[in-house]
Order: structure tokens, then C-alpha cells, then sequence
């Protein structure tokens, strides 16, 4: 048995653990995330273990980062001094099955009119983030820059049509699904991959003036948001490079969690109870889908609300 198998067999146990992992993403510790991340895929023992362990940091790539910085530098109206960045999948194409799920690039690039990014320093960035909407919102310069990232679209694909995405926790169970931990683990290697990736870009390249750079993902667990800047800032204030801090700002976890049951012999009655739950269920993912599509819009205006192209 894995050992967050009986960890994670309570809520409380998951919460720790990824309250753990989180803590040292927000202390920009990278390379602890792996040490921890790494050995728990291999000890699955699995083939989606072995397939995400398959996606090494050397292997997912950022392009159009040049491109980017010169257009940063070329850009005629007031300086730009800050950058979102975020990876997402297209929501109407998440169930089609056969298909490999390329993560698509946003954007958003702004200067100091809507808020001072030159002042800021990264606890004040992350303190934006956490606001329902940052004062940044809806401000995006019009610049158009492609950007993508390559590497990720086997493990992203595999994590989109995952089996046990879900844990139903009911009656005290004594351990998790194994194909659930492997589930949760593969999303934060993810997370780590796409992070590393926008790290290596920002340390070895930056942008012009040490524009700090706030990167996430959309909708994919766990959102994970980090401050990359290199160098002083553009308006000549002079700063310490800032290396990552990173919170997890939204409730990310939509995953909702209810006890998990016992197989069963089916019964007519069974059957005739699931044609009304699902039934209620439908009905209720209607209501919901509002109120969903609202809270993916505030997420998205964080990063830019128009794809990196």
C-alpha cells in the first residue's frame, strides 16, 4: 500500500500533506517540491506514475519569451511594469476523448496606470491576487505576443480523463483509492513543471527592467501563484532580485469530496433511485454552471483574459 493511501484517507490527512507541499512552494523551494513529489510518483508503481514521471523540468519548454521582452521594450505607450501569466485548458474541449489536451497560454501585460506595479514588491502582488478581483483587472495593454509551452500535453491529457478524480469519503474508510493519490500527485507535478519552467525563463532571461512576472494556473488544481522578477525595476527604484513566493489563492479544490460506498448488489430500486439523483444532478449542475463560468471569468481577469497569441 502507498503511504498516502492511509494518509489521505481522511480529509484532514490530505489537507495536511498539501498544506506541506504548499508551505514550500511559498517559501520558493522548488527543489524540496520535487524531493517529495518525485519518489511518491515512483512508489505508485503504476502506469500513470511512470508517465508523469516521464515529464522531466528539462523537457517543458516556454516559447516566445524573447519575443515577449523585446516587445515589452518596443512598446510605445506608458512602460510596462507588470506581466500575468497563466496556462489553462479549453473548457468546451475537456471531454473529448482520443484527443490530446494541448494547455493554452494567457496573458496579460500592464503599466502603472491601473496600479503601481513599480512600487510593489511581491507580498503586495500576492496580496492583489487574493482580492476577488486585482485593481489590475480589465487594464491589459494591447500587445500581441504568441507564447506556449510544450511538454506537458501527455501528462495534462491523462490528468483531464483521470479515473478517480474523486474521493467519496463515507464510513471511516481505512485507506484512499490508490489511482486517487496518484490523481492529486500528478496534479502537483504538473504545477511544478509549469512553475519550474516559467522560473528557468525569469532567471536566465527576466525581462527588461526586472518586471516582476505573476504566473498560475486556471482552473487546474491545486492554483498555485508566483512572483518571478529579476533585477531592479523599471521605473529605477532599486530592489534585491526577488526570488518565488507563491500562495495558493483561490479554493481551488473542486473536487467535492463525499464518503465512498461499498460495492453492492444492484436492485430495481437502486436503479429507479439513481434515475432521480441523476436527474437532481443534472438539474443542479444547470444552476450551477452560472455561477461556475462567473467564478472561472474572476480567474481569468487575475492572468489576462485573452489567450497568449
Amino acid at each position: 500500500m502507498h503511504e498516502l493511501q492511509q494518509l489521505f484517507a481522511s480529509a484532514e490527512g490530505e489537507d495536511a500533506w498539501e498544506a506541506n507541499v504548499r508551505a514550500l512552494f511559498t517559501a520558493g523551494d522548488l527543489g524540496a517540491v520535487a524531493e517529495i513529489l518525485e519518489p511518491a510518483l515512483g512508489a505508485l508503481d503504476s502506469d500513470f506514475g511512470r508517465l508523469a514521471l516521464e515529464h522531466r523540468p528539462e523537457g517543458v519548454v516556454l516559447s516566445g519569451w524573447e519575443e515577449l521582452a523585446e516587445a515589452i521594450a518596443m512598446h510605445e505607450g506608458e512602460p510596462v511594469t507588470g506581466v500575468t501569466l497563466a496556462i489553462a485548458n479549453e473548457a468546451d474541449r475537456v471531454f473529448e476523448k482520443g484527443q490530446v489536451h494541448h494547455p493554452y497560454m494567457m496573458l496579460g501585460i500592464y503599466s502603472d496606470e491601473p496600479y503601481r506595479f513599480s512600487d510593489a514588491g511581491a507580498a503586495d502582488l500576492l496580496a492583489q491576487c487574493a482580492q476577488d478581483v486585482p485593481a489590475w483587472a480589465g487594464y491589459d495593454e494591447d500587445i500581441e505576443v504568441y507564447l506556449d509551452i510544450e511538454g506537458l500535453d501527455r501528462l495534462n491529457t491523462a490528468l483531464l480523463h483521470h479515473k478517480q478524480r474523486h474521493f467519496f469519503r463515507d464510513g471511516d474508510p481505512g485507506k484512499a483509492p490508490l489511482r486517487y493519490v496518484e490523481y492529486v500527485l500528478g496534479c502537483w507535478w504538473r504545477a511544478l513543471l509549469f512553475h519550474q519552467a516559467v522560473a528557468t525563463e525569469s532567471a536566465i532571461h527576466g525581462l527588461p527592467g526586472g518586471i516582476p512576472v505573476i504566473t498560475g494556473m486556471v482552473e487546474m488544481r491545486p492554483e498555485i501563484v508566483m512572483i518571478h522578477s529579476v533585477g531592479a525595476r523599471s521605473q529605477g527604484s532599486e530592489r534585491e532580485a526577488e526570488t518565488a513566493s507563491m500562495i495558493e489563492v483561490f479554493a481551488a479544490d473542486f473536487i467535492h469530496r463525499k464518503p465512498v460506498e461499498e460495492e453492492k448488489a444492484v436492485t430495481g430500486l437502486d436503479l429507479r433511485r439513481r434515475v432521480v439523483e441523476a436527474e437532481a444532478e443534472v438539474d443542479t449542475a444547470l444552476q450551477a454552471d452560472v455561477a461556475v463560468k462567473e467564478k472561472a471569468g474572476l480567474i481569468a481577469r487575475l492572468f489576462g483574459r485573452r489567450a497568449a497569441r
